[in-house]
Parts: C-alpha cells; structure tokens; sequence
C-alpha cells in the first residue's frame, strides 16, 4: 500500500523542527527510515516554520513540549487518486482514526499524531 506522509515533530527549545520518514523496502520486512535531503542534515532534522499557517485543528502545539518529539501521519480527505485513496487507508489501518485536521496548499489532510512509528522497524 502507499504510505501516507509521515514526519517527525519535535519544539527545539521554542522552535519546531521536523525530519520526515518514509517506509522503504528489505525484502519482506519494511523498514522506517529518514528521508534526508542532499544539503540537510544528517540526521534530517530542519526547522519548520509557518507550522501554525496549516490551521491545525486541534492544534498540535499544546503536544509538542520541549525535550520530547512526536510522529505526525497525513493523508487527504478528499481522494483524487486511487494512490490518496490508499494513502488515507493506510493510515487509518497503521496509525488509525484521524484525531484532527489541516489545511496545506488549499487542501485539507486528516491527521495523527503519536509518540510512535508503528508496526515495522528502524533502518540502522
């Protein structure tokens, strides 16, 4: 199945970054592993301003505390493709029912955010 969008969420002392993941074949078993960008940083993190622009609702502030980080899913709520359509059915299946919602490019994402990446393991 397609993989909804998945980032990492953590406040840096006041100040949101984020990294994202994505699940990435080894043979039978998927593995989570960072997507970094070529001039990133090696461990993905970057920061991510204009977080409150996405008119979270809830919104995430109140969960993102200092010293702790958290995974954020999305998908659309609205299917154009059969891949959105998959990708909504994903998360709900992996992460289950969407506690939230958020506008991004003029289009609304359900959401969920947990402490979590469930199901498969890392990439060393």
């Amino acid at each position: 199945m397609a993989t909804p969008g998945v980032e990492e969420l953590r406040n840096n002392h006041g100040s949101i970054e984020s990294r994202q993941w994505t699940l990435i074949a080894n043979g039978a078993t998927p593995l989570w592993a960072i997507v970094r960008a070529k001039d990133g940083a090696p461990d993905g993190w970057a920061p991510k301003p204009g977080l409150d622009k996405l008119d979270f609702q809830p919104p995430l502030e109140p969960a993102l505390i200092p010293g702790s980080s958290h995974f954020l899913a999305y998908a659309p709520v609205v299917s154009n493709t059969l891949a959105d359509s998959q990708k909504s059915a994903a998360m709900e299946q992996v992460f289950g029912a969407a506690q939230g919602e958020l506008t991004w490019r003029g289009r609304k994402y359900s959401y969920i955010l947990t402490p979590d990446l469930p199901c498969f393991p890392f990439l060393q």
